[in-house]
Order: structure tokens, then sequence, then C-alpha cells
């Protein structure tokens, strides 16, 4: 797994305007949740091998974050943009019509050989591909909860003046960016990177 952009990058394009006065519509019709959007998409690449001893052998130098990077048979890239504006009202300052957009992209590889392939072979590259497909949806699943904590962490700001709700803004949005790159990585650490056949231990370590 690997970020397309550290959440705490995509601070610097956030949108947020000048403080505004409360209004009297209540918050209560939305939840955190709804300030989420997601946007998932995945991608695949062709294994050109014939046998899956090879189709092995060659995923397990795969490295499909660039020359230098871990293995990984699979990849899972995110964005996430936050745009909010402050309001004030009573020398108070929060933050209102927060959205979080959530950009998922997910490469995974395909093997047009098996077609050719006896039927344990294909067996076991089933296998190997699904456990490959469910740790990249592990990152994914990781990166959507990650930010609707963080959706529930904003709405909650309230400081004292809207320029201390800019700071604290971009604190908490620095410390999710910390937790997620964290959790990604214990994912990968708790996942053997290495296949072997018949192995249910397809899937990236990035």
């Amino acid at each position: 797994m690997r970020s397309l952009a550290p959440l705490a990058a995509a601070l610097c394009g956030a949108s947020f305007a000048g403080p505004v006065a409360l209004s009297g519509q209540s918050a209560a019709s939305r939840t955190p949740e709804d300030a989420v959007v997601v946007e998932s998409s995945e991608a695949y690449y062709a294994l050109p091998d014939t046998t899956l001893s090879d189709v092995i052998a060659r995923l397990n130098r795969t490295r499909l974050a660039g020359a230098g990077g871990q293995m990984s048979q699979g990849l899972t890239e995110y964005h996430i943009q936050p745009s909010w504006r402050p309001v004030g009202a009573g020398g108070r300052c929060r933050v209102s019509s927060l959205t979080l957009e959530v950009q998922v992209r997910i490469t995974l590889p395909t093997w047009p050989g098996e077609v050719t392939r006896p039927e344990e072979e294909r067996a076991s590259w089933r296998t190997i591909e699904d456990a490959i497909r469910s740790h990249e949806y592990r990152h994914r699943d990781l990166t959507v909860g990650a930010a609707e904590d963080l959706a529930r962490d904003l709405e909650a700001l309230e400081t004292r003046g809207c320029r201390a709700l800019e700071q604290a803004f971009a604190g908490e949005v620095a410390l999710a960016d910390a937790r997620l790159q964290e959790a990604h990585a214990q994912l990968d650490r708790d996942t053997p990177a290495r296949l072997t056949v018949g192995r249910k231990d397809g899937s990236d370590r990035d």
C-alpha cells in the first residue's frame, strides 16, 4: 500500500472562506459520515506467465510503487481532500460545511493464462488473487474509516476566534495523517510478503 498524497499535504489545498454568521439550520440532521465523499476505482495489470510457479516468481519480485520500493503484488493509493468554512458567533468559531473527498485507486493483478492451466493451478491462483484483493480492500477500508473519524473530530472543533480554529484544524489533519499511515504500515507488517503455491498470503507489503 502506498498513499497517492499524504493527508497532511492535502491540507495545503484545503478550501475555506472567511468566518460567516451562524444560521438557524440545525446540524442534527447531518452526521460526520455525511461529510465523507468516497470515489473508489480499480485498475489491473496482466501477468504474462504460463505456469503458476512463474506467476508467483514474478509477483515475488513485483514492486508496484516503483524501483526501490518494497515488494507489492497489489497497491492502494489514496488522497483525502478537506474543504470547510469557519463559522463565528459570540467570539467562538467552529467548522461548518465540511467535506472530505476521498479518492482511492486499487491496482490488482490478473493472470490471463489461467484459462489453459490445470484446475489445481487455477484454484491456487484464485486463492492468491482473493488474498491480494482482500488485503487491498482492507487498506481501502482503513482509509475511509480514518476519513470518517477525522470528520467527527473536525466537526467537534470549537475555538475562541477563527485563526485558532484554522490552527486546530491543521493539527487534527496532521494527527489523522500520522495515525492512518501507521495503520497502513501495521497492516502490511502483519501480512506475509512472499507468495507460495496454495498459501493464502498473497498480498502486498508496501
